[in-house]
């Protein structure tokens, strides 16, 4: 007998686990599994809070049919035939200025200054957020989902996701707000007034106003306890959100900061510059650990997992780097089968080593990064068209078109990976 807390005998003949492990079946939108290990009484009872809310057939469904579920969303992302995709319209006769999927939603931001919400799961128009006076160039949810976040001009508005009605007019910069972070409850905006603001989106109080940066702030990461900014001044700055005091001054850059990634857990960031060099930090001491030439422009997106990074830029191939030991550039996504345009607008890189990206050539492509290789086109629009923005999860894709001539609304097209397609 074991007598290791969790572990049990099966139940012989029928092998019927009684308890020890668990597993959870992820949102739909993330398409993973996850597994975790609980002590024997929690099991249990998971096991029976299961059966009352699922019935016996979701009691019985077996690790095989949760493996043969993600072998045919992997199989639909890299091969199968794409039967049909879905089309949203509602920003007449304006373009869509901004693209965002979260908690169960894709929210679209317009040039007439209205926001669009669509629920994923039965694709319905569920609000039209009106009251900004420009383009809505940004957008967020709530980790919790009860919050949509929209800024524009020099105003940040507060959303109730639930009823769309809207809490809060977040006022303060005197302005263009150029960009925004939010964690929990506690939101930070960037301005071309120089200036970030931490607020709370509950009550519509601003927390503090962080002054240092000499030139407008053109990006920010944000992860609760730590907000990181980039500004056209050439520097990245560091600040405790709870006392508004700057901790670092990252200098090195000898053109404006336009691009940020920060993983917290490793305190280090990334930071992308139009002096076409990517520079990585550790922002516990302040320091550069690694600089990445790139002898492109500007960089339109980066993403970065484990140690790879992937950066696009104002040109038609896309970079991938390992940053380990200073940093060497380890594959260039481009050829043939690359983007034709000479603007790369956005990408997404997943754990599994599937990377998609955009271009205003109309297209989007996958990639498999681990191999540096071309997959397949995903989406390809008319040559009257073109790809403002995609964004994807691990089981939908959603593409922002819209027309270069401007004689047609713009749409969204949406793909649903985890379809049982033939």
């Amino acid at each position: 007998k074991c007598l290791e807390k969790g572990y049990v005998k099966f139940d012989a003949p029928s092998f019927r686990f009684l308890g020890g492990w668990a597993t959870n079946r992820a949102n739909k939108e993330a398409g993973i599994t996850i597994v975790s290990h609980m002590d024997l009484q929690e099991a249990q009872q998971n096991r029976r809070e299961r059966g009352i809310a699922y019935g016996q057939c979701y009691e019985r469904s077996s690790w095989k049919s949760l493996y043969l579920r993600k072998q045919r969303i992997i199989s639909n992302w890299r091969s199968r035939p794409i039967q049909s995709s879905t089309v949203l319209k509602g920003h007449d006769e304006h373009d869509i200025t901004g693209l965002q999927i979260h908690s169960g939603l894709i929210v679209t931001g317009s040039e007439d200054g209205r926001l669009r919400v669509w629920n994923v799961d039965d694709v319905q128009p569920a609000f039209t957020l009106t009251g900004h006076m420009g383009d809505v160039w940004m957008s967020e949810v709530s980790d919790d989902g009860k919050y949509i976040v929209s800024g524009s001009a020099r105003t940040v508005r507060v959303w109730c996701r639930q009823t769309g009605v809207q809490r809060h007019v977040l006022q303060g910069h005197t302005r263009t707000v150029r960009c925004m972070g939010l964690h929990g409850t506690s939101l930070v905006s960037g301005s071309r007034d120089q200036t970030l603001r931490v607020w709370d989106i509950v009550d519509g109080k601003c927390l503090h106003i962080l002054t240092g940066h000499l030139a407008e702030v053109r990006c920010v990461q944000f992860d609760g306890k730590r907000v990181v900014s980039g500004a056209c001044d050439f520097t990245v700055k560091v600040w405790n959100v709870q006392t508004g005091e700057c901790l670092h001054t990252l200098t090195g850059h000898t053109k404006p900061v336009e691009s940020l990634l920060f993983e917290p857990e490793r305190d280090l960031v990334v930071s992308g510059s139009k002096d076409k060099t990517r520079r990585v930090w550790d922002v516990r001491r302040g320091t550069c650990i690694a600089t990445l030439v790139t002898h492109k422009s500007s960089c339109f997106d980066m993403q970065l997992r484990r140690n790879i990074l992937v950066s696009c830029y104002t040109s038609s191939d896309v970079g991938v780097w390992d940053i380990r030991d200073g940093g060497s550039c380890i594959h260039r996504l481009q050829g043939v089968n690359g983007h034709t345009s000479s603007i790369v607008i956005s990408l997404q890189l997943y754990d599994s080593g599937l990377l998609v990206t955009s271009s205003n050539d109309g297209s989007v492509k996958l990639w498999d990064v681990n191999k540096g290789t071309f997959v397949r086109d995903l989406v390809r629009v008319q040559a009257a068209s073109c790809i403002w923005d995609c964004q994807a999860t691990g089981t939908l894709l959603v593409c922002a078109v819209e027309p270069r001539n401007g004689t047609e609304d713009g749409k969204l097209i949406l793909i649903d990976f985890d379809a049982s397609y033939p």
